[in-house]
């Protein structure tokens, strides 16, 4: 009895050590499992990593040259100063960059090689802007220098896109939807100018709705009212109303640096009719005929930056 007793001890402890076995079995397998994919699973989080650093470059750029105008903001008037790219346009009236709204003369002032210094030499890159719904190219910028995407080779290449307003026209002062009465307020805005504004661009007065207007004026930099741009026997006329602004009868600021020039505007007419005016500034030699704030100053454009690791 004794002798069976131990026995049966044995083959108690013997059956506990099967089931270990058996239970070591699965998660052998696992771990040679494991251990023949670590290379994979290595690669894997590597590629993540790198994306997602890839996707961090490639929007903080995009964000840099579409939300701001750059440090500093006028830089496209003396490109040496220039110390961080941007392409908004700036607002003088609210001093504030106006996102997504692209100035044309800062896009124009930019080369590969100042996108590059923005994202690292480690990256190549291609930058595109397509108006919408043309698909024209506006900009076609690349690492190499080339119009020719060079990216067969990466690894990955991540996207940002982004739907911006561009124009070759700009609108640098506006006074929209003016109140016509019989005893009106004069209104007020400034838009800046230098040597280089005025080397560079011409300036027009719109207003719109001008038969709606019976009197008024629109001037620059005009003390006591003796050179006016629009003069009241203008009005009321075919609208629009239109008019060249000579840098020299309206003194125009032409100094280094940028600085302001007061617009002035009083509209009368029939209370409950409106008036638009603008000042639009223009590229040297752009015919009266085309002066127009409703189309070509800010289209929509798609923004493209394709972003690798070289």
């Amino acid at each position: 009895m004794v002798t069976l007793r131990i026995f049966k001890g044995d083959s108690k402890g013997y059956a506990l050590s099967l089931d270990l076995l058996l239970a070591l079995i699965p998660i052998t397998i696992m771990l040679g499992l494991v251990t023949a994919n670590m290379g994979n699973i290595m690669y894997e989080t590597q590629d993540t990593l790198y994306r997602s650093s890839n996707e961090r470059v490639a929007a903080d750029v995009a964000n840099t040259l579409l939300k701001t105008s750059g440090d500093p903001y006028d830089w496209e008037t003396n490109p040496t100063s220039l110390k961080i790219l941007g392409w908004a346009k700036y607002d003088y009236n609210n001093y504030l960059p106006m996102e997504y709204v692209l100035m044309p003369q800062k896009v124009g002032a930019s080369s590969p090689s100042l996108i590059q210094n923005v994202l690292g030499s480690q990256y190549g890159f291609l930058l595109t802007i397509t108006s919408v719904p043309s698909g024209n190219t506006i900009v076609n910028m690349t690492s190499s220098g080339s119009t020719n995407a060079n990216f067969n080779n990466a690894s990955d290449v991540v996207k940002v896109e982004r739907l911006v307003l561009v124009s070759a026209f700009d609108i640098v002062a506006e006074f929209k939807n003016v109140r016509l009465t019989r005893s009106p307020a004069t209104l007020t805005k400034n838009f800046p100018t230098n040597r280089a504004y005025l080397d560079m661009y011409d300036y027009y007065v719109y207003v719109d709705n001008s038969d709606s207007v019976s009197s008024g004026f629109v001037e620059v930099n005009d003390v006591g009212g003796n050179n006016q741009i629009v003069k009241s026997n203008d009005f009321p006329s075919t609208p629009p109303l239109v008019r060249k602004i000579d840098p020299v009868t309206q003194k125009l600021k032409n100094q280094t640096n940028l600085q302001s020039n007061k617009v002035e505007t009083q509209l009368r007419g029939s209370p409950g009719d409106t008036a638009d005016v603008y000042i639009i500034q223009v590229p040297k030699g752009t015919p009266e005929g085309l002066i127009n704030p409703y189309g070509p100053q800010r289209v929509q454009a798609m923004f493209n930056l394709y972003v690798w690791t070289k």
